[in-house]
């Protein structure tokens, strides 16, 4: 039986921030076309902010459509409806909020909302110096977060910890966190965007107003933990086809392509998968000729189907992309 279609390159959607830097990095800044003060751009999502088929047959028609028309090609055999990734780039010349989102239980009870919102981030570029927040100092538990928050002295007891262009950071739902001027991010995520914030810098919004806080909901997500560490890659292929495993966890993972040449992409889970190119240009090509081949350039994001054909990748010069997948139903992490 034929597939309905390959792959599917998606129109990315530019959000201002009152924390972007000003502009965005190059070489994706022309290539994307993307504004001045963008501070996210979502790559991949079918809620919320709807993510939309940029060629093909399917043009112009959003991602939360094409999986309502074929949610197992799309999802996999016996997948809760909904895509379960979400992919952005983040732009930060500012701090964010200080923050913390909920685990899927927590989610379900306070936003009745099937996931909650566990992450990852890549660091694809640390200028000197630069800084997250990963946690609370050592021993700082709920309440003693509820009441530096009351009295303004959330900065005191914030984990900062030094990031580095290639360091990737769990950031699990109940985590404390935000991130520093100076970074740009590769996000991986759950499909969520609840976010309850504690602390905002005393920073006006786009209104000139203090933007809200969420503490009763924050502290009830909150999962007190300490400094966090940026993970280990784990390789698992070396030269001239060098593929790093960079996060694995219940809800998604996070491969790292370094290549020359020609080779298979990997098919770590059952679901979905997300591809998005940094730098260098190739060809997207499948098994038999299933599907047609598709030119991949830099700052394009393609979402993979659980149903389609196995795929190769051919380098025209040195490649690197990155493949966001999720595990299928009753997948072990």
């Amino acid at each position: 039986m034929s597939l309905p279609f390959g792959p599917l390159k998606l129109i990315p959607i530019f959000l201002p921030k009152v924390w972007a830097e000003p502009r965005f990095p190059e070489p994706w800044a022309s290539s994307l076309g993307v504004p001045l003060g963008t501070g996210e751009v979502w790559l991949a999502s079918d809620r919320l902010h709807v993510t939309q088929v940029a060629a093909g047959p399917l043009v112009g028609i959003g991602l939360d459509q094409v999986i309502a028309r074929w949610p197992e090609y799309i999802l996999g055999p016996g997948a809760a409806s909904g895509f379960p990734l979400l992919l952005k780039l983040l732009n930060v010349g500012q701090w964010l909020s200080v923050q913390v989102h909920p685990d899927d239980a927590t989610a379900a009870r306070l936003a009745n909302e099937p996931w909650g919102k566990g992450e990852a981030w890549h660091i694809l570029h640390a200028q000197t110096g630069a800084q997250l927040v990963h946690g609370l100092t050592p021993g700082t538990d709920t309440e003693q977060v509820a009441r530096a928050a009351a009295q303004g002295r959330l900065p005191e007891i914030l984990a900062k910890v030094p990031a580095q262009t290639g360091d990737t950071f769990d950031v699990p739902a109940g985590t404390l966190h935000t991130t520093g001027p100076g970074l740009l991010i590769l996000e991986v995520q759950q499909a969520s965007d609840l976010t309850y914030r504690l602390y905002d810098w005393d920073r006006p919004g786009p209104d000139g107003k203090p933007r809200r806080l969420h503490l009763d909901h924050a502290l009830e997500a909150l999962r007190p933990s300490g400094p966090g560490q940026p993970l280990p890659a784990r390789p698992l292929s070396p030269p001239p086809w060098e593929v790093t495993s960079l996060v694995r966890t219940h809800s998604f993972g996070l491969l790292k392509y370094a290549i020359m040449g020609k080779g298979a992409l990997e098919r770590p889970g059952a679901g979905p998968g997300l591809l998005w190119v940094e730098r260098g240009k190739g060809r997207l090509e499948f098994s038999g000729g299933e599907h047609p081949a598709e030119d991949l350039r830099p700052g394009q994001c393609w979402l993979l189907p659980a149903g389609s054909a196995p795929a190769q990748v051919a380098a025209k010069d040195e490649m690197v992309f990155y493949q966001a997948w999720a595990p299928g139903p009753g997948q072990l992490p």
